[in-house]
């Protein structure tokens, strides 16, 4: 079975699995069995008021030794220690420019350029190209408030570099926090992201040896 569970907001296949993650539709969550993965993945999309009616049960997977990733804006707490969120009042790029200001496993050796800017022009473009070509705003456009105890921010968003990225520890566990598109879909071929969702589920993968050592 694929160590990573990856949740999304429709009718999945099971032709849909690879090596490393397994796809469900989240509304077929209560009949998962979470101890059969080391990692989970929440898509944006996912219906977060469903979610929050099960923290217990996520929360408590996550305490014993389980990582889970959750993308987009929290609008519900699902997880214990969820920290709320603030909409950016941006204007130019500068507002939306994105720094590193922490190290995690998951980002290291990413230039957060790199995943400054999306574009709908096809093939590989400089970064002087895409300042001119490309739209910001598609990484992150808010940005976290009230973290918990022990939190760690690893990306932040404009000169205040405000925190998107966060992880913080849950028991044996640890909760990530990406405040925008979901993050494997930022890598980016040719650049020093071209490997940032390998890197992401082989994070999420890595959390099988915590779970052992806690039973």
């Amino acid at each position: 079975m694929p160590p990573v569970l990856q949740l999304v907001q429709r009718r999945a296949s099971p032709s849909e699995d690879t090596t490393h993650t397994a796809v469900r539709d989240v509304y077929d969550l209560d009949g998962i069995d979470l101890d059969a993965y080391a990692g989970i993945m929440v898509s944006g999309a996912c219906d977060q008021r469903f979610l929050a009616a099960r923290t217990d049960r996520l929360s408590a997977w996550v305490r014993a030794g389980g990582r889970i990733l959750v993308n987009g804006h929290p609008l519900e707490r699902f997880v214990e220690n969820m920290p709320e969120y603030r909409k950016l009042d941006f204007h130019t790029t500068r507002d939306l420019w994105l720094t590193e200001t922490g190290s995690h496993p998951i980002w290291d050796g990413v230039d957060r350029r790199d995943t400054l800017f999306n574009t709908g022009v096809p093939g590989t473009h400089s970064f002087e190209d895409l300042q001119r070509i490309g739209v910001a705003g598609f990484y992150a456009h808010a940005y976290f408030v009230d973290l918990p105890e022990g939190a760690v921010v690893i990306t932040g968003i404009g000169p205040g570099r405000l925190p998107v990225d966060v992880a913080y520890p849950l028991g044996t566990g640890e909760v990530i926090l990406h405040l925008g598109n979901d993050l494997t879909a930022f890598s980016r071929p040719g650049t020093s992201a071209a490997d940032l969702g390998e890197r992401t589920l082989t994070y999420l993968e890595g959390a099988a040896a915590l779970q052992e050592m806690a039973r």
